[in-house]
């Protein structure tokens, strides 16, 4: 859909990554609501999270095998699964938010999650969708099978749009409470209309890859000093320590640290979604209602959208 674009390097993306992080809670930054759907994501992520961990731990000791694998099965697809749903209409209550502070009204958390409360169905669909693109994700590269091959022939081209999509889908939902099939055409059309201006945000890789690669390197270098200090604990202790070939570590650093890291890299990935649908939310209201937008902030808007360097935001 939109092939023609260029795709930007790395050190561009990087870039861009740095100057939404810095500037995307500036515009909208007066309302201190636009940060309790980030708070209720992070805190539901955690909780999966230290679920799954303990599971892990349960297994691992040898405490209870049974409640361990019945933790991680509840973790992994009942909360892993609903999260998904949850975090679509936590993204709908922060756009609902942004919507008003950029027509100059104040709602409250509440007032905008009840206000999402009547597009529910639309949303979950939207999450489905969403579950979809995991699994496709997951599978690309992998035609192994009947699933991998559907899946592969059904989804790998809406895979490649799908975050353009979905964060363009949440706003035109809860601010002009348009039906999904009038949604489609509209963003099919996007290319040809919004304003010269604005070509370039089509341009956007955005921050998610910038920041798994940079993810991958702190896993990995958090990974070799826990290793490290596990050494150093074994050479102490012989409790907990495992022995891989003739390299013997305690794993119990391992473990803590990797508790650490999924924890950060949960909350920095929430984080980075949170600047997406505000970018989004700002980006449908500069194509769509630009005339509501106050005029104090239009030029703001602006910049910001274009991600102009060495302006005042």
């Amino acid at each position: 859909m939109f092939n023609h674009f260029k795709k930007k390097s790395f050190g561009e993306r990087l870039k861009d990554t740095g100057y939404l992080f810095k500037h995307s809670f500036t515009i909208i930054g007066k309302d201190k609501d636009i940060k309790t759907p980030i708070i209720n994501m992070v805190a539901y992520s955690m909780i999966m999270l230290t679920i799954l961990m303990f599971s892990i731990l349960l297994i691992v000791l040898k405490i209870s095998i049974p409640l361990g694998v019945g933790m991680i099965i509840f973790s992994v697809f009942i909360l892993g699964t609903h999260r998904l749903f949850f975090n679509v209409r936590q993204k709908a209550d922060q756009s609902w938010i942004v919507y008003n502070t950029l027509i100059g009204k104040d709602v409250s958390y509440d007032q905008a999650h009840t206000h999402t409360k009547y597009h529910k169905g639309k949303l979950r669909f939207i999450a489905f969708i969403d579950v979809l693109m995991t699994l496709a994700r997951s599978q690309r590269g992998n035609k192994k099978g009947i699933i991998g091959v559907i899946i592969t022939l059904a989804l790998t081209a809406l895979v490649e749009v799908w975050d353009l999509l979905i964060h363009y889908m949440i706003p035109a939902v809860v601010i002009e409470q348009k039906k999904l099939k009038e949604i489609i055409p509209e963003i099919k059309s996007l290319k040809n209309n919004i304003p010269a201006t604005l070509a370039g945000v089509f341009g956007i890789d955005f921050a998610g890859q910038v920041v798994g690669s940079i993810m991958f390197l702190i896993y990995l270098f958090v990974l070799a000093i826990s290793v490290g200090i596990g050494w150093i604990m074994a050479s102490l202790s012989s409790v907990a320590v495992v022995t891989i070939g003739s390299f013997s570590f305690s794993w119990i650093p391992v473990f803590v640290m990797f508790y650490i890291v999924l924890m950060i890299g949960a909350g920095f990935g929430i984080f980075v979604e949170s600047i997406k649908i505000i970018y989004f939310t700002i980006f449908y209201m500069a194509i769509t209602r630009p005339n509501e937008i106050t005029p104090d902030i239009r030029n703001e808007v602006t910049h910001y959208l274009r991600m102009e360097k060495g302006k005042k935001v």
